[in-house]
């Protein structure tokens, strides 16, 4: 079983904290319809080189894909159907910004198999919202919300980004408490990670806004533990919550280093020992397709090596840490063995565990996750 994610590169506009491959939707009509027909086409390249494959899951992301017709993302589930075997039980997830669905729309897509909606909420604060160069609004995020319980989503995601330049803690506090009394089944909170270029960053960089500092950045990840735990979410990833059985299946494909392949322009893949990433130029991609071509802009042929810190690394993100036993039948030795003295220093230090069944990232380890991940490249 593999999962599977198709990117929607267009949105309403482009926030400015994003660095991902995404540009406005175009008027032009012919671009976007030329780009579905490439992605079904891409679709389908994949079925005939992988034909005994199933899926597990797949992901719409973007961009957002909502700023599309709900038809439009229905014929990629359909095309998806047609030529794959689905799982049982296989989540389909949809990114949304909380400003572009309706409740008529929401029901076209649950009504299509989609049974996951993912709400880039970022903020419940107007000031942060405006910072962040979000088009919703503070209403638009109920109406959503709203529009998505009556639809027939019972399993929906919050965005929250924390850590802003000029944010304090009790702005913080309060979109916890904000997101919180929503009563969703999933939160995903990330601080502000920004690429340079983007409008933030350069404004940053100039001075214009003042970064959160260290201190407050941390404040703020133990007051979200202390928040969440308490309304009745699982911190089961460094940065991921949810309710009991409400884990995202998509995202513990790629933390758990298996097998993903990704459809439409700039997304990236894994599979038979294999990383790849898709040409980003929208133009550029549905010719590449067109000629019957994988879309590719590079492949990465890994190591053993490579795929073993890539598996620590993300595997460590998990609360449950890597499975010793999966471990050693993927690579033929031990965790343990392999990493005897970082283990051991890292167990001294209070910085990571070990138990019969896995190794895993300690609380004092999660707030220092990016050294003790260091340790491990």
């Amino acid at each position: 079983m593999i999962a599977f994610y198709i990117h929607f590169p267009f949105c309403l506009q482009k926030c400015r904290y994003c660095s991902f491959n995404s540009m406005p939707v175009p008027e032009n009509n012919i671009l976007v319809t030329r780009y579905l027909q490439a992605m079904e086409r891409e679709i389908a390249l994949y079925a005939s080189r992988y034909p005994n494959e199933s899926l597990s899951s797949i992901y719409l992301g973007g961009g957002t894909p909502t700023v599309l017709p709900a038809e439009s993302l229905c014929r990629i589930l359909f095309c998806c159907r047609e030529k794959f075997a689905f799982s049982p039980g296989i989540e389909i997830t949809v990114e949304a910004n909380p400003g572009t669905v309706t409740q008529e729309m929401l029901q076209l897509l649950r009504e299509a198999g989609v049974n996951r909606l993912s709400l880039g909420v970022q903020s419940f604060q107007p000031v942060e919202l405006q910072l962040l160069g979000r088009s919703h609004s503070v209403t638009d995020i109920y109406t959503a919300f709203d529009a998505a319980r009556k639809a027939g989503f019972d399993n929906i995601n919050l965005d929250l980004i924390y850590a802003l330049p000029g944010q304090s803690l009790e702005s913080w506090r309060e979109n916890l408490r904000s997101a919180i009394q929503l009563n969703p089944e999933h939160l995903s909170i990330y601080g502000l990670s920004l690429e340079e270029d983007t409008p933030l960053a350069v404004e940053l960089k100039k001075g214009k806004l003042e970064a959160c500092s260290e201190e407050l950045h941390l404040t703020m990840w133990e007051e979200t533990s202390s928040m969440v735990k308490e309304a009745g979410f699982i911190r089961y990833e460094i940065s991921n919550y949810a309710k009991p059985g409400k884990l995202c299946r998509h995202n513990i494909t790629y933390w758990e280093n298996k097998p993903y392949l990704g459809v439409g322009a700039g997304a990236h893949g894994y599979y038979d020992h294999v990383r790849y990433g898709n040409e980003e130029e929208i133009q550029k991609y549905i010719e590449m397709v067109e000629k019957g071509e994988f879309p590719r802009a590079f492949e990465e042929h890994q190591t053993q090596k490579e795929e073993m810190i890539d598996t620590i690394i993300m595997g460590l993100r998990l609360t449950k840490g890597i499975s010793r036993l999966d471990f050693t039948m993927r690579f033929g030795c031990s965790f343990e063995s392999l990493y005897e003295k970082e283990l051991k220093k890292m167990v001294e230090d209070g910085l990571m565990g070990i138990s019969d069944d896995a190794v895993f990232l300690t609380e004092r380890g999660r707030i220092l996750s990016n050294y003790v991940l260091s340790c491990f490249v």
